[in-house]
C-alpha cells in the first residue's frame, strides 16, 4: 500500500490558479477561492513529512494550515457537528472538495484512515471554518454501505456509501 497522506489544508496566496497536489502520486483534493488562490489536501506519495506541497509558480506561496504532518494519520472525528481544534480528518486520497459561497472548505470520502486507523473507502462529511475541521456526517468507520431509504424522499437517516475518486 502507498503512503497516504496527512489532511493538510493548503492555501495558495496569489492570483495564480494551479492544481494542489498533495504528493506525488494520486491526486488530492483541490478547490479554488474567492479571492483567486487554490486550496488542497491530502494525496499520496513518497514524502517522509507528508508535506507533499510547494507552489510550482514563482508567484505563489504555500502555507500549511491545518493537520499533522505525519503519513498515514488516522482521523480524528470527536463530535458530530461540533466544531473542534481537535478534530482532523485522516489521512487520504482521491476524495472530493469544494469551496462554498460562504468560502468553507468541504471534503466528502477518498480513501484513507478512518478513526482507528484502518485503511480504506470513506463517506464521511467534513467542513474546514474558521481555523477548525467539523465531522458533518457519515462514518467515522471506513467501508461502509449506503442508507438510501426511499426513492425521492429525503430523510436524515439516508447517507451515501464509502467510495473515492468520485466527481466533484
Amino acid at each position: 500500500m502507498k503512503p497516504r497522506h496527512p489532511m493538510l489544508l493548503w492555501a495558495l496566496l496569489a492570483s495564480v490558479i494551479c492544481c494542489a497536489c498533495g504528493g506525488a502520486g494520486a491526486p488530492s483534493s483541490g478547490t479554488t477561492s474567492g479571492n483567486g488562490g487554490s486550496g488542497g489536501s491530502g494525496g499520496s506519495g513518497s514524502g517522509g513529512s507528508g508535506s507533499g506541497g510547494g507552489s510550482s509558480a514563482t508567484q505563489g506561496t504555500w502555507i500549511w494550515m491545518a493537520g499533522p504532518n505525519v503519513p498515514n494519520q488516522k482521523g480524528i472525528y470527536g463530535t458530530l457537528g461540533v466544531a473542534s481544534a481537535g478534530n482532523v480528518p485522516g489521512a487520504r486520497s482521491n476524495s472530493v472538495s469544494w469551496a462554498d459561497a460562504s468560502g468553507n472548505f468541504w471534503l466528502f470520502g477518498g480513501f484513507g484512515f478512518d478513526s482507528a486507523g484502518t485503511p480504506g473507502q470513506l463517506n464521511d462529511l467534513w467542513k474546514y471554518s474558521g481555523g477548525q475541521w467539523t465531522w458533518m456526517g457519515g462514518s467515522d468507520v471506513c467501508c461502509q454501505s449506503g442508507v438510501y431509504g426511499s426513492l425521492g424522499t429525503a430523510s436524515s437517516g439516508n447517507v451515501p456509501g464509502a467510495r473515492d475518486e468520485a466527481v466533484g
